[in-house]
């Protein structure tokens, strides 16, 4: 007798049915995955995403990842040979190439022009409630910035960050506590001048006119605008973000704008702000894949780069870098700058 336990076979025509039920199966999730990328990316390519903000706010920053089970229609139209299928995935391939890529690719810092002013921003949103923020001591007095912009500021993590004693070496400051998430700071070892914090669309965003020298002057913004994660919330962000394109728009002085924008590259208002008269200084050198957020995921690694340092024409950019964790869900962004 054996001891071995028969296992029953199916017969050959129904290997083939099953076959052809997972063919079946597969060709249908991958046409409803082009399908439904098809539709996400030409309301991108046709502005829908300015008239149906929300969700498209949320879509657009996620750009990285949302087109990726296109590959997967592509891979699956190539192996059923669905031609039809294959051109619908491959345009939605090539359209995620074309917004992702030039985020990942790595260039160079610009020279900077002789007889210029160089200075180096820090920026940092120290989220509210983070009793770790001294972490960002070390650090502040690693990278030793000229200008510290600080955005979550309240009363817990400054003094947490005070107590750290890396702000001693600031001559001049402006700061703006809150119990919620929406305090700010400017920190600088040059002359702070002028400072107010205008409304924006219900938020306070503090500014300041930095005096670099007797020839030289700029205007820095501590920009923390609201989460575009609802119908009225995603109305109060492009709001803040237009009114920031009109300040560029005016100003007399050049103009630093740093902080976190809870906006990518993939986010038309975001990219208005650009073309307005700023720079974004991670894209001047092409400083690769550098996620800002979120950098407190339980393992997995930060995703999004809506942290920025945004410079006028003026000023040169020289370098540029991500800072390590400290508690908060944010990364720090240092770059460094050259006033013409």
């Amino acid at each position: 007798m054996s001891n071995e336990t028969d296992i029953p076979l199916l017969p050959r025509g129904d290997w083939f049915r099953l076959a052809a039920l997972v063919r079946l199966l597969l060709a249908v999730a991958a046409w409803a995955v082009a399908g439904l990328l098809v539709l996400i990316a030409l309301g991108r390519l046709t502005h829908l995403d300015d008239a149906i903000i929300w969700p498209y706010a949320g879509i657009n920053a996620f750009t990285p990842v949302v087109y990726l089970p296109a590959y997967a229609a592509l891979a699956v139209g190539f192996a059923l040979r669905r031609n039809l299928l294959m051109i619908m995935a491959g345009l939605v391939v090539v359209l995620h190439l074309f917004w992702t890529v030039p985020e990942i690719l790595p260039g160079g810092a610009e020279a900077a022009p002789e007889g210029s002013a160089r200075l180096r921003v820090m920026t940092a949103n120290l989220l509210y409630h983070n009793d770790q923020a001294g972490r960002l001591g070390e650090q502040i007095r690693s990278a030793d910035p000229d200008l510290l912009v600080l955005v979550e500021v309240s009363p817990l993590t400054l003094e947490r960050l005070t107590s750290s004693g890396a702000l001693a070496g600031y001559r001049y400051s402006e700061t703006m506590p809150k119990t919620g998430a929406f305090g700010s700071a400017i920190f600088s070892r040059f002359e702070l001048s002028d400072a107010t914090a205008p409304e924006i669309a219900g938020e306070q965003f503090l500014r300041a006119t930095v005096r670099v020298d007797e020839q030289r002057r700029f205007v820095v913004y501590a920009v923390h605008a609201t989460s575009p994660v609802g119908g009225e919330l995603t109305e109060r962000w492009r709001a803040q973000l237009d009114t920031l394109r009109e300040e560029v728009r005016a100003a007399e002085l050049p103009v630093i704008m740093a902080g976190d924008f809870n906006a990518t590259r993939d986010h038309r208002p975001l990219r208005r702000l650009t073309s307005a008269g700023v720079r974004d200084a991670h894209d001047v050198v092409d400083a690769g894949w550098t996620p800002t957020w979120n950098a407190d995921s339980f393992g997995v690694p930060p995703l999004l780069r809506i942290d920025h340092v945004l410079a006028s024409p003026a000023f040169a950019v020289t370098g540029y870098r991500v800072g390590d964790d400290f508690g908060s869900d944010h990364l720090p962004v240092i770059t460094d700058l050259a006033l013409r």
